[in-house]
């Protein structure tokens, strides 16, 4: 009761914060949409005078951050947007000449500034051009510029393609779903904040929202400023995420009116056909047919953005708009190996049949600062896509669906500062839709064993969520107190709804083989309450120093506490039919009475320490380390089985000609009226259908947490800045389900591998399955860093990363069902796992107003999880292990199984003041390099000789795509 009373008082606490900022200001950014300067300023006329302050204003927008210099010339300047930045010092008693440095977005620079009479010096940091690394952090981190994101060769504008510029970090190559994963953590453990505003995804898969099952993008890139990247070790401030975190900011207007357009084409002629295709080729005219023709493809994007002042130095806009327009293809053909009656009957599906996708990207921003300690900003992103998709292969157009996928984000933010005091407020909401909706909802599905799936698609499902978040931050700078402090703290709060419905084979799917098309083998239907929703409120908060006992060292000190009302079906009560079947079947723990027996988890306190030191006194050479404890949250549709499967059940009925068992199992005497929904409505009604399945949660689930800890030196060599890090990744909790019919001996209940007999069985229910949080992942890698800054004086720049990582887990995804326990499973090599892994870009300004770039990705292949039944179907005879693609040469014999190199060439014209055309081309995958996947994984007792053998590509082939630019 007392914790209760104490997150009630909280929750108060949290909205009274929130709502009093709001009234007082509006909204502003953390540091997940902000950097900072911090140092000393010394003058060679002695101490500074007490009336001394750092003032920052904006190059661009004309915005101004003002604050004072502290006992020791001390100083801090928190909460600044990322740009360009003149630094100078007032009120020294002398004139002072102002010098220019580029902040990024999450970056903690820090600055020493010598004053003479007319001039400020800065020392003891490395800055090329205007751009500053950041040497003194311990977070493992990687800022990718907006430079890079214009010139380096990339084919979707997705600017997440780029966090593979950081170590560690893991794109996947699922054209239909585009998600980010880090430290052998799966994608849904990563959150991406843009402008400080989480767009974490509760509810599905990918992490992000809108990236589950999507050729979309989240933003439009024209209007990403820039963004931070950061794998391991980030600070108190940052909430759900258990792998990487990812901080974008966009793009503001200034004091000039500045805008651009561009639009790029990839026509079919300029995109080559997979292995596969080519190899199906080959063997038709090796039989004396023709080649089945190339699926048409055509791939359009374009957009324009504008920004600048509606009133100088005081009111800005921006805004952009980007289009992807794709109308591709889908091939449907019939399995090879058919029989020629099947073939005869279902011919007419196969065929090429169109798969237009749509995405509309639309981006405004107004910044305002009527005053110089007082900033406002208010931002609008609206998604709009959708696609027609789930058929090609075996699978006939009619079961296609419309999927529709919006994204709709509104924030308001503002900061003011006082003194040494600065205070940052946020609002934002924001509602994620994710609806596929059958074409033909009334055409039941008939899936022919081998041959071909025909009939409307069997499920309709309509995801929604809306987040309203309030959000307050407070940094106070104080010097002279044990060293020089930046003190930190803040809070969230999160009104969450998931309007969740799901309709799993609301149209029954029918099962035939294909030498018996009159009598189907088996239905599966669904029918029942459809409706999921459900409440959630999130909370956290969090306190931080950045602590400078010395000069050279520099310490971070945090500590976040996060913690949900409804993470876990909290609410929800077994029926007693259901407790009472298997009571003594399954341990107590998997009933609840609601909160009683599943109260909220309380215990999300995560420390989050760092610390580096500057060996030379000039951060040129840098040592650091950190550790951390970091909680997420298990998505929504993971674990609403519990009470959807008792509120709608999906059943398998099995059929025959005369009712005789199938495997043990009963059959029932088929009739035509069985097949349509309403005869199997029928067969529910009269108490004929089989037994449901049943999902039963463990009350004492905890949510998912990582462990990370690194250990790194920085080195500065002239403008080339070098790093090596060393980090592991501990992840726990991972839920996954098992089976709950399992026995284990109870004279030897610990024992690992279980032993005991297999399974009790079943006379209530088709299945039972149970959670458990038992799942594990273990990651360690080095991580090796070279990175080279464009800049107009040296005109090319340059990155280069090496990753070697080992990652490995029990249990197997959502699902571990081949043995009694996760546990049992041992460790094996995570699915993704790649031992080396190297990506290197290189920008290059040539004559002629000419700009070369290229992007290269090699690694050494993503493992795949081969299931051995060598020794039988056993509930301790099934093994996992790691599979492997086999080694291609390239540059390296046989060294690299992935292998990817892109190329840009840009050629500009500046034909007025201010105003440049460029054309540009681009190829992608130059070398037309075969990158395998879905590969052949299950040995059965009998063996199978194809094990590792691929069935598909990862990537694409070679293609091209040209383009064109304007700018002013």
């Amino acid at each position: 009761m007392t914790n209760r009373v104490g997150i009630r008082g909280l929750l108060r606490a949290c909205a009274g914060v929130g709502a009093l900022a709001l009234a007082l200001a509006g909204a502003a950014a953390a540091q997940t949409s902000t950097g900072s300067i911090r140092g000393t300023v010394r003058s060679s006329e002695g101490a500074m005078a007490a009336t001394a302050f750092v003032e920052a204003r904006n190059t661009q927008t004309g915005f101004v951050r003002r604050t004072p210099v502290q006992q020791g010339g001390f100083y801090n300047l928190a909460g600044l947007p990322p740009g360009t930045y003149a630094i100078d010092v007032r009120g020294t008693g002398g004139e002072t000449q102002a010098r220019s440095i580029v902040v990024g977005v999450g970056q903690s620079l820090t600055l020493d500034l010598n004053v003479g009479a007319r001039t400020v010096a800065l020392q003891g940091i490395t800055v090329v051009g205007d751009r500053a690394f950041e040497t003194q952090t311990s977070e493992v981190a990687t800022n990718v510029t907006r430079q890079q994101m214009e010139a380096l060769p990339q084919g979707d504008r997705n600017f997440l393609n780029f966090a593979q510029l950081a170590n560690g970090v893991h794109l996947s190559l699922d054209d239909q779903r585009k998600t980010v994963s880090s430290g052998g953590l799966p994608a849904e453990q990563v959150n991406v904040f843009i402008d400080g505003i989480s767009y974490k995804n509760d509810i599905l898969q990918g992490g992000v929202a809108g990236q589950d099952a999507s050729r979309g993008n989240p933003f439009p890139q024209s209007a990403i400023g820039e963004f931070r990247v950061i794998t391991e070790n980030y600070k108190a401030e940052y909430q759900k995420a258990a792998g990487a975190v990812i901080t974008a900011v966009t793009r503001t207007g200034g004091n000039r009116w500045e805008g651009g357009a561009f639009a790029y084409g990839q026509p079919n002629d300029f995109v080559r056909q997979d292995f596969f295709a080519d190899q199906r080729c080959d063997q038709a005219k090796t039989a004396g047919n023709a080649c089945a023709p190339k699926p048409d493809y055509r791939r359009w994007q374009a957009g324009v953005s504008l920004g600048g002042p509606l009133i100088k130095d005081k009111l800005h806009l921006f805004a952009a708009y980007e289009g992807n327009y794709q109308d591709r293809a889908a091939t449907v053909f019939l399995n090879g190996g058919a029989p020629p009656a099947a073939v005869s009957q279902f011919g007419k599906y196969a065929g090429s049949f169109g798969q237009p996708f749509r995405s509309n990207l639309f981006f405004g921003k107004l910044s305002y600062q009527p005053v110089e300690s007082h900033t406002l900003e208010f931002t609008a992103n609206l998604r709009n896509e959708h696609e027609t998709r789930d058929f090609g292969s075996q699978t006939s157009f009619e079961a296609a669906t419309d999927l529709r996928n919006n994204v709709n984000t509104f924030g308001l933010k503002d900061d003011w500062t006082h003194g040494s005091l600065l205070n940052q407020a946020s609002a934002s909401f924001q509602r994620y839709s994710w609806n596929p909706t059958p074409l033909n909802p009334g055409l039941v599905g008939r899936d022919i064993i081998g041959t071909i799936r025909i009939g409307g698609n069997s499920t309709e499902q309509n995801f929604t969520q809306d987040r309203l978040s309030l959000r307050n931050d407070v940094t106070y700078t104080r010097a002279g107190f044990l060293g020089d402090h930046v003190f930190k703290g803040g809070a969230n709060l999160d009104f969450l709804t998931y309007d969740v419905q799901k309709r799993l084979f609301g149209n029954p799917v029918y099962t035939y083989r294909p030498d018996s098309l009159d009598v189907p083998t088996q239905a599966q239907y669904g029918v029942g309450n459809p409706d999921l929703s459900a409440k959630n409120r999130q909370l956290g908060v969090y306190v931080q120093d950045d602590w400078s006992p010395t000069r050279r060292l520099l310490l971070n000190l945090g500590l976040r506490w996060d913690y949900e009302t409804d993470m876990l079906n909290n609410d929800y009560v077994t029926p007693q039919a259901l407790r009472d079947s298997l009571s003594g079947f399954v341990p107590s723990s998997y009933f609840t009475s609601g909160k009683s027996d599943r109260p909220p988890f309380y215990g999300a306190f995560q420390p989050r320490v760092g610390a580096s030191f500057d060996v030379t006194g000039d951060k040129r050479t840098v040592v650091f380390a950190g550790f951390g404890i970091f909680y997420d949250r298990t998505f929504y549709n993971a674990i609403v089985d519990e009470k959807y499967r008792r509120q709608y059940a999906v059943r398998t009925f099995q059929f025959s000609t005369n009712g005789a068992p199938r495997n043990g199992t009963p059959t029932i005497v088929w009739r035509p009226e069985y097949g349509t929904a309403a005869g199997l409505d029928q067969l529910i009604a009269s108490g004929s259908a089989p037994n449901p399945e049943v999902f039963l949660l463990d009350n004492n689930t905890r949510p998912p947490m990582s462990q990370q800890w690194s250990l790194g030196i920085r080195q500065a060599v002239s403008s080339w800045q070098l790093s090596a890090t060393y980090t592991g990744v501990r992840g726990h909790n991972l839920l996954s389900w098992i089976r709950g019919n399992r026995q284990v001996d109870p004279n030897n209940p610990t024992a690992i591998p279980a032993t005991g007999p297999c399974c009790r069985s079943l006379a209530s229910y088709a299945a039972v399955f149970v959670s458990s949080d038992a799942k594990r992942t273990w990651y360690d890698a080095l991580y090796l860093k070279a990175e080279r800054p464009y800049t107009a004086a040296s005109r090319w720049g340059a990155t280069l990363n090496y990753t070697y990582s080992k990652a490995t887990q029990n249990g197997r995804d959502l699902f571990s069902l081949d043995r009694p326990r996760i546990e049992d499973t041992g460790r094996y090599p995570s699915p993704g796992d790649q031992r080396h892994a190297i990506v290197a870009t290189g920008i290059v300004g040539l004559p002629w107003d000419f700009r070369f770039s290229s992007l290269l990705s090699l690694n050494s292949g993503s493992s795949f999880t081969i299931i051995d039944a060598t020794r039988g179907f056993g509930p301790n005879d099934i093994d996992f292990r790691g599979g492997y693609p086999d080694k291609q040469s390239f540059i390296f014999p046989d060294a690299f199984a992935y292998r990817q190199l892109d190329l840009r060439l840009e050629k500009g014209f500046t034909f007025a003041p201010r105003q440049r055309l460029a054309v540009v081309g681009e190829a992608f995958n130059v070398t037309n390099a075969t990158n395998y996947g879905c590969f052949n994984d299950f040995i059965p007792p009998e063996g199978n000789p194809n094990v590792g053998k691929p069935n598909c590509t990862v990537g694409f082939p070679r293609r091209f795509q040209l383009g064109a630019t304007y700018g002013f």
